[in-house]
């Protein structure tokens, strides 16, 4: 149904300025950071973990395209290794466009992913997704991804 190609320098650039916006919005919306330092903290994070951009090594960076060439969204795939631990694909971001939601386009480009960490010689791909993305949750959960850790919170002034 789709295929990940890789993006392009010019892809990449749009990619980044929209990644940006949705992390401030995402750790905003969760209540980690404050609007105000959400962008400048999200930019630095952005930064830290791709300092080459698209180049940045064990870094995986597709559009994610239909068999007729329309690419209807995004996804970074990165190898990395934690203390104690074996070397993993981590899905930083999946990304279906408007549009194209509700399609199936998601799950068969995490079933892409997965495929590509397969390819990659990695044996478990990991994720994370914030607590009030319901949609993502079931989906995770429906290709079996198990949750491993789990964060609570209970706003005390309200």
């Amino acid at each position: 149904m789709v295929g990940l190609r890789p993006m392009t320098e010019a892809e990449f650039a749009e990619y980044r300025a929209h990644a940006v916006r949705n992390y401030a919005d995402e750790k905003v919306r969760a209540g980690n950071w404050s609007a105000e330092e959400a962008y400048r903290l999200a930019e630095e994070t952005l930064d830290m973990l791709l300092p080459e951009g698209a180049a940045t090594p064990q870094h995986h960076l597709f559009r994610i395209e239909r068999r007729d060439g329309t690419s209807v969204g995004w996804l970074w795939l990165a190898e990395r290794v934690e203390a104690n631990a074996d070397r993993h694909a981590f899905v930083y971001e999946i990304l279906v466009f408007d549009g194209f939601r509700r399609q199936g386009y998601g799950r068969a480009a995490m079933e892409a992913a997965e495929a590509k960490a397969r390819e990659l010689g990695l044996a478990t791909i990991k994720l994370h997704v914030f607590g009030h993305n319901s949609a993502a949750r079931a989906l995770y959960a429906d290709l079996g991804y198990a949750e491993t850790n789990v964060m609570m919170e209970k706003r005390l002034d309200a």
